[in-house]
């Protein structure tokens, strides 16, 4: 019945214009210097304008000055979908008058995502103007989610608890990873996820999740993640693959939920049958883990100070946490939001720990040849501690 009435409430959820207006004014009270920002990006043009349509929103320093939203396809869509005013983006060559950007100005662009084809289009045509980076600055902006995000994050956490806690119904002997996979997938998809999770790293593209089973779930990829798996592709290769899954060998589920755009980031492990004392004590290490973790995941902290924390607490897992010792992924979490990359990471980096995050703490313990055990859940953090959004039991579920 839950399911049925989450399914009829099913919309596109549109950015207020007061969510656009604070999201803005926060960047240009980072600006320092520059004249104003022109973002390509079809992720933070979505976060500044409310489209992902194709073509930009200028940002002006100048709080006077009204952002200017100009799409080339569809402008019809962005109309309907920004609160912002939305025209025609013009040809390149017009761009300086278009958004009557003075001469000598400083203009930040995502220099992170930004392709070189049309950052030299760019520079042609602002002439004289002096281009820097802003992506670090709208990455630290977004890591801070509003109440309307973080409403948005849960409900990709209630799609996610579904389509995991699903496996239970689908998973037999003898089926290939991909199978169960579409399965699952399809339990999510039928509540509203958007079929894909954005990755701002470079090469990225990542499916919906990770579903792999033994040692399919241990062989390492180009992913920055703990896991990668085979995969069906050599262009792709992570995910779910060919093999058949076996009895009493650990099952990885690691996915992304999404709803309107925000994404929740989940693991759990199953099994038919029972696994090795070693695996079930290692996935008992990797739950105290993520409890310390998640215990001091409060202000004051930072990235590295709770990265330590999960070396300290898993000492006596140094060679399988986070992978072997020559392939670790180097993080024990990381911010999710409109990407499953964001800030903060959880990881060797100086990245605070602020009020409103959301954040997926991992801890994995990976056993090349056999299989991977641990645990993921997303977590808000509120001045009362952090909270789990990912409600599914965490210990193996046993099929």
């Amino acid at each position: 019945m839950e399911r049925m009435e989450r399914m009829e409430k099913m919309e596109v959820v549109l950015h207020p214009k007061s969510e656009i207006d604070a999201r803005i004014e926060r960047l240009r009270r980072q600006m320092e210097a520059m004249t104003g920002a022109i973002l390509f990006g079809s992720v933070d043009m979505c976060y500044f304008s409310g489209t992902a349509q194709e073509g930009l929103v200028y940002i002006p320093k100048d709080s006077d000055t009204q952002p200017v939203v100009m799409i080339r396809k569809s402008l019809e869509r962005a109309r309907q979908e920004s609160p912002l005013d939305v025209s025609p983006l013009k040809a390149f060559k017009t761009l300086k008058a278009d958004l009557g950007i003075p001469s000598g100005a400083e203009i930040g662009l995502q220099l992170d995502v930004l392709p070189y084809n049309n950052y030299s289009r760019v520079e042609r045509a602002l002439g004289d103007a002096k281009l820097v980076d802003v992506s670090k600055t709208i990455k630290i902006i977004r890591s801070v989610k509003s109440e309307f995000e973080i409403d948005l994050i849960k409900e990709a956490a209630r799609i996610l608890d579904a389509g995991i806690a699903s496996v239970s119904e689908h998973l037999k002997v003898g089926m290939r990873e991909m199978e169960l996979a579409g399965k699952v997938e399809a339990e999510m998809r039928a509540l509203g996820h958007q079929g894909t999770i954005f990755f701002r790293r470079f090469n990225h593209v990542l499916p919906m999740g990770h579903l792999m089973s033994g040692p399919n779930a241990a062989v390492p990829s180009f992913v920055a993640s703990p896991t990668g798996g085979r995969g069906v592709s050599l262009l792709q290769p992570q995910g779910p693959g060919f093999r058949k899954i076996k009895r009493n060998e650990p099952v990885l589920v690691d996915y992304g939920g999404a709803y309107n755009g925000y994404i929740a980031d989940e693991t759990r492990i199953f099994s038919i049958g029972k696994l090795s004392n070693e695996l079930e004590d290692a996935h008992i290490a990797a739950l105290d883990i993520q409890e310390a973790v998640a215990r001091e995941l409060g202000f004051g902290k930072t990235g590295r100070d709770l990265f330590d924390l999960s070396k300290a607490v898993g000492i006596g897992y140094k060679d399988h946490l986070g992978g072997p010792p020559d392939d670790k992924c180097g993080f024990v979490g990381h911010g999710v939001g409109l990407e499953i990359d964001e800030y903060p990471v959880l990881g060797p980096v100086d990245h605070p720990i602020l009020s409103n995050m959301t954040i997926a703490v991992e801890p994995k313990m990976i056993y090349p040849g056999v299989g991977v055990v641990g645990i993921e859940d997303t977590f808000h953090t509120t001045a009362d501690g952090a909270q789990r959004l990912t409600k599914l039991p965490q210990e193996i579920w046993r099929v």
